[in-house]
Formats: C-alpha cells, sequence, structure tokens
C-alpha cells in the first residue's frame, strides 16, 4: 500500500467520486486506506485542490554556534558525558536532544579500551619484537602462546564516553590502569594453534618460578 497518492490518482479519485463510487470502491481501486480517500474528498470540497498540505515541522531548539560549543567541549572533554556536556556549554535542549545532536556531529558513545601506561620507548621495541617474528606457518604450529593475568578487587568498571567511529585505540580515547595492590587473584593459562590450553591459580606471588612449575605439571 503506498504511503501517499500522487496528484493524478488524487485526481482519479475525485473523477471516481464524482461517478458515486463509494469511498470504500475508490480506497479498493488505488489500494489505499478509506480514510485517505475520505481526506481527498474533504480537501476538494472545502478547498477544490489536489495538493497534500505541506508541514514545516518544528524547528531547531538550537543555534549553529551552540552546536559547535558543544562539539569543541566533547573534542575537548571526551570522557565527559552528555549531561556534563549540556550543563558546561549551556546547551538549551534537553538530554536526549544533546545526544542526538552529538550523534550527528559524527561522535558514538562507545565503552572506552583499557591500555597499559607506555612509553615511546616501549612501543618501538614491541613493534621490533613483532616484526622479528613475522614468518610462515611452519614456525607458528611450533609456538605455544602463554600469559598471566592478575585480577584484582580495584574498581575497573566499563566507562561510556564519545568519540569519532574508528577512534577507538587512539591515545586521547583510551585509559590508563596501573596496578591497584589492592586483593588480587594470579592466573596463568597457555594456548597454541593445536589446543586451547589450559587455566591455573597461582597461590601467592606471581613469579616465574611458579609459573614455570605449573606449565611442568
Amino acid at each position: 500500500m503506498p504511503r501517499h497518492l500522487s496528484e493524478a490518482q488524487r485526481a482519479r479519485a475525485i473523477a471516481k467520486l464524482e461517478e458515486n463510487w463509494s469511498l470504500t470502491e475508490v480506497a479498493a481501486e488505488l489500494n489505499v486506506s478509506k480514510s485517505c480517500i475520505f481526506y481527498i474528498k474533504k480537501r476538494w470540497q472545502g478547498e477544490q485542490r489536489l495538493q497534500r498540505t505541506i508541514r514545516q515541522g518544528i524547528g531547531k531548539v538550537s543555534t549553529e554556534n551552540e552546536d559547535n560549543a558543544l562539539v569543541e567541549f566533547i573534542n575537548h572533554n571526551p570522557f565527559e558525558t552528555a549531561v556534563k556536556a549540556r550543563e558546561e556549554t549551556l546547551f538549551p535542549g534537553s538530554l536526549r536532544t544533546t545526544q542526538r545532536r552529538l550523534k550527528q556531529c559524527g561522535f558514538k558513545n562507545c565503552v572506552a579500551a583499557h591500555k597499559m601506561v607506555l612509553t615511546e620507548e616501549h612501543k618501538q621495541r614491541r613493534l621490533q619484537f613483532a616484526n622479528s617474528f613475522l614468518q610462515g606457518n611452519e614456525f607458528w604450529n611450533n609456538v605455544m602462546f602463554s600469559d598471566e593475568k592478575t585480577f584484582q578487587s580495584s574498581k575497573n568498571e566499563r566507562l561510556h564516553f564519545y568519540r569519532f567511529r574508528n577512534t577507538r585505540f587512539e591515545e586521547n580515547y583510551t585509559l590508563s590502569t596501573t596496578n591497584s595492590g589492592r586483593f588480587s587473584v594470579n592466573v596463568w593459562a597457555w594456548i597454541s594453534v593445536h589446543d586451547p590450553g589450559v587455566c591455573w591459580q597461582i597461590d601467592g606471588r606471581l613469579t616465574a618460578i611458579r609459573t614455570l612449575y605449573k606449565s611442568h605439571q
């Protein structure tokens, strides 16, 4: 069923009505609702016109300068909420309008990525290490990956913020994490291309000797 009739179809509907067709018959002929034909007939009888009324809609509550101020605030404070951005920039719209305006400007509400604090030297040495092992599948078939993880009792919840698409791991949009020193549980695990491996809890301090001992059990 079409959403709107063309002007030619509306003229055809009036012609059928003037031939004493009923509203139901005209609606069935044009595959529209009976109410649609009723309003076409009413408009024709009252105003002698077939054109639909163009609705203007509601204007924007904010000016271009107010929108720019909102975007500028989020650009410089990506970890602030829409609530805070609205308050600080005196944005005239509601919270929902604020969120909608940010989305229209290209921002996306996301969960922040967590990365360890790395210096430029750390980054370069890690990249060099990875590049030195770019070899074929025969090499990786004989490799086992292992890693340890310390689960801490410190607060480490998700943080939502606004950023542009495809910028998840850019430095401005990541949270730096450090060890808290609070209650923790140490875990070590391994995995390879042939096997998902195992995962062990390590009692006490997570040292190389303890990890090596577990790997030979």
